[in-house]
């Protein structure tokens, strides 16, 4: 196909070329045929106007003779003949110019043979009429007798009119010569461009049909394979959000068996152990995490590869805090492999900035396990510095540098591909290869630079430059519901009165979960499905729930739809709810904060983790009776409920809550407006029900929103009824007394 179709361009280039070229030269020709037509019009005019000025001249010379005869003042007979001869000279050179040609006069003297005969058949007259005129000239005044007749006199007179007469004849014929060259060159013209559209029309239909042709083939082949590639990229997209969507199963499937695997390794490792049961458990538990970095570091490297533009978080980090906390996670790890883990810092690290510390300490843990994991004696060492400081943003200089084996130059070019090791590193050590792959594309994402300075038999320093813009408010404050890893585990009396349900239904699991309640001393109960724990809750209300977000009968946010709708149902307070899910993504941490949920623990569950999430309820309970959020509500003086879903809240969640209903609840407002637009009452129903559980944070007492949402919330509502108008305009202004009061709340 490519040859033919070159082979068609070329005939085409060619054949246009040629059209072009014809064009051109018909072109020049009609130019160069008027400028001649120009000229010769030109010429004719001076001819015809120089014959009939011979007519003119004649008649003035026989004037004159008679004036010379006639005149008796001898100055004027003087002046007539000067005249005279002047006149006879212009009138024989004009005779012979006309016919032989003259350049001064514009004559070409080309005549046809009609006027040559013409001016042959002239020739007596003029030669009569000139020989009389000269004799005339010769004759002295005082030999020219005074009004008489002299022969000279009669011969001119004689030969006047038969010369008038035959220049009349010349110019006639010269006017009829002009005009048929004009006509000649009309038809001319009219020939060349006819021929000139003739060559258009030919190069039209065998040079711009063809080309055009062959252009629409060109777009409709472009079309076509811009349809292949849209078809395409349809199927490269879905086949990422399966995978995606295969990526997140997986990593539920894998995580679930771990969580068993680690969680009981970690609450046996705290019991009674005799002989080498600790040792066997600990080789249990070092290799459990190390499947599970290993998942980790797979899960992430997918992510980066579906997720080309990496959004990266931007909230307040102290980066001193962050690599001391790193450095320090890894010093039990070093001195067990007998080596020496040294932090060199610049104090000015000691500042805010604006970064996502997640991925930031993932790149630090990276680099620095990778060290101690090559590195069989001497020390690794973690140097920090701030390389410059500019007006919005902070440059830092990170480098990790170990007295291991050294990468050799031919590994420091591929060391950071996913998979990559150095080769002879690969068997002894093992892994994937891809830690150093997720740190460069961090870092990457970052807007920094990652490089590797490495000898063989003398060590390793991989170096990173990275910006983070400037922080100029104040440091942030803890949330409470952050996992303090390095909290003692102990039992905790505050929730002995509590009750907590667990909504799981992998045995294992539940079994992870019971035990690490038990230890802590917390009261709790299970449920392996929806309907299994709302009937739980039948029978004891709880006062936390942890929700598995896959359930047999449906999912998690379906759960706790229905919790918030039997909240308002029976007036009770909501219970915190905290999501357990495998699904260790950003997305599900997302849905769940969309959703409205409280917490979010990812599998495998941990003992300190779990503790930090149930020092919510520990909190706000006091030592002998059970949370705020189970005590019974006090009836206020007009026999309302006064409740405050909020109370067992802490601060900062509870004004977190308050600002983000702030900032949702017009969005959400609108989306109702443009369902009932739409005609869509499913669309409706749904969007009344989000905003039913962001207005019920706000209790039932005084709250009339929650009334109208009720009612809304019904995917068969009739949205053509015509009370609806008025009763969206009431539930905008109750939506805005509730911002009012959420601000005046987180203002105070």
């Amino acid at each position: 196909m490519i040859p033919t179709a070159k082979s068609s361009a070329n005939r085409l280039t060619i054949l246009y070329v040629l059209a072009l070229s014809a064009v051109a030269l018909l072109t020049i020709a009609g130019q160069v045929l008027i400028q001649h037509s120009l000229e010769r019009q030109l010429s004719d005019s001076t001819v015809i106007n120089i014959a009939g000025r011979q007519r003119m001249l004649s008649q003035k010379i026989t004037k004159l003779a008679l004036q010379l005869h006639t005149t008796e003042n001898p100055f004027e007979r003087s002046a007539d003949r000067r005249e005279l001869r002047d006149a006879l000279e212009l009138w024989e050179s004009s005779h012979l110019g006309l016919q032989n040609g003259d350049l001064k006069l514009g004559l070409p003297g080309s005549n046809s043979d009609v006027i040559t005969q013409l001016y042959a058949d002239l020739e007596p007259q003029f030669q009569s009429i000139r020989e009389a005129a000269t004799k005339i000239l010769a004759t002295p005044d005082d030999e020219i007798p005074l009004n008489q007749i002299t022969p000279s006199l009669r011969q001119i007179m004689e030969h006047e009119e038969g010369f008038l007469s035959g220049m009349d004849q010349i110019v006639y014929a010269y006017d009829l010569e002009a005009e048929s060259r004009v006509s000649n060159l009309k038809r001319t013209e009219h020939g060349l461009l006819i021929v000139t559209l003739a060559v258009l029309l030919l190069e039209g239909l065998f040079v711009f049909r063809p080309a055009v042709n062959q252009l629409q083939k060109m777009v409709q082949r472009l079309r076509q394979n811009a349809e292949d590639l849209k078809v395409a990229k349809e199927l490269a997209e879905g086949a990422n959000q399966e995978k995606t969507r295969f990526l997140a199963k997986m990593s539920h499937e894998l995580r679930t068996p771990m969580n068993a695997i680690l969680g009981l390794s970690e609450v046996l490792l705290r019991g009674r152990l005799v002989d080498n049961q600790k040792k066997l458990l600990n080789t249990i538990h070092d290799s459990a995490l190390s499947l599970m970095g290993l998942l980790t570091d797979l899960l992430d490297m997918s992510k980066l590869e579906v997720d080309s533009d990496l959004k990266l978080r931007r909230s307040p980090l102290n980066p001193k805090e962050t690599i001391e906390k790193v450095v320090d996670m890894f010093k039990h790890q070093a001195q067990q492999r007998g080596l020496e883990l040294v932090l060199n810092m610049d104090d000015g690290l000691d500042l805010w900035v604006l970064g996502d510390e997640n991925r930031f300490r993932q790149v630090l843990v990276n680099l620095i396990q990778n060290a101690l994991k090559f590195t069989t004696s001497g020390r690794v060492t973690v140097d920090a510095e701030i390389q410059r400081h500019m007006a919005h943003e902070v440059w830092f200089t990170f480098s990790v540098t170990d007295t291991g084996p050294g990468i050799s130059p031919e590994d420091q070019k591929v060391i950071f591909e996913p998979f990559k090791q150095a080769e002879r590193d690969r068997d002894k050590h093992g892994g994937a290869g891809l830690g150093l792959s997720i740190a460069y594309r961090l870092v990457e994402a970052m807007d920094g630079r990652i490089r590797v300075v490495s000898q063989l038999g003398v060590g390793t320093s991989f170096i990173i430059e990275v910006p983070m813009a400037r922080s100029f408010g104040d440091a942030p404050v803890r949330d409470e519901w952050e996992h303090d890893k390095s909290a003692p585990v102990e039992v905790m009396p505050a929730l002995s009165k509590t009750h907590v349900l667990v909504v799981e239904d992998v045995d294992a699991n539940r079994l992870v979960v019971g035990e690490m309640l038990s230890e802590l001393a917390v009261p709790h109960q299970f449920a392996v499905s929806i309907e299994d724990g709302f009937d739980k809750m039948q029978n004891k209300w709880p006062h936390l729930i942890l929700l598995d977000l896959e359930l047999p009968d449906g999912d998690g946010f379906d759960f706790f739809s229905r919790l918030i709708a039997r909240c308002l149902e029976t007036d009770r307070s909501r219970p915190p709810v905290i999501a357990l899910t495998a699904h260790a993504t950003e997305e599900f941490r997302s849905k769940t904060v969309e959703a409205g949920m409280d917490g979010y623990l990812t599998k495998p569950v941990t003992l300190e983790g779990l503790r930090s999430v149930l020092q919510l309820l520990a909190g706000t309970s006091e030592s002998n009776s059970p949370p705020a959020a189970a005590i019974h509500q006090a009836e206020s003086e007009e026999g309302e409920v006064d409740d405050d879903p909020l109370a067992s809240y802490p601060e900062n969640l509870r004004i977190k809550l308050m600002v983000m209903y702030c900032e949702n609840y017009q969005p959400q407002y609108q989306l109702l407006i443009d369902a009932l637009s739409a005609g869509d009452p499913k669309k409706f129903s749904f969007t009344a029900h989000r905003l039913l559980g962001m207005a019920a944070n706000f209790g039932t007492r005084k709250n009339p929103a929650l009334k109208i949402l009720r009612e809304f919330d019904d995917d068969h509502i009739d949205l053509t009824h015509a009370e609806l108008p008025k009763k969206l305009e009431d539930l905008r202004q109750h939506l805005d007394q509730l911002a009012e009061l959420a601000t005046r709340k987180t203002s105070l």
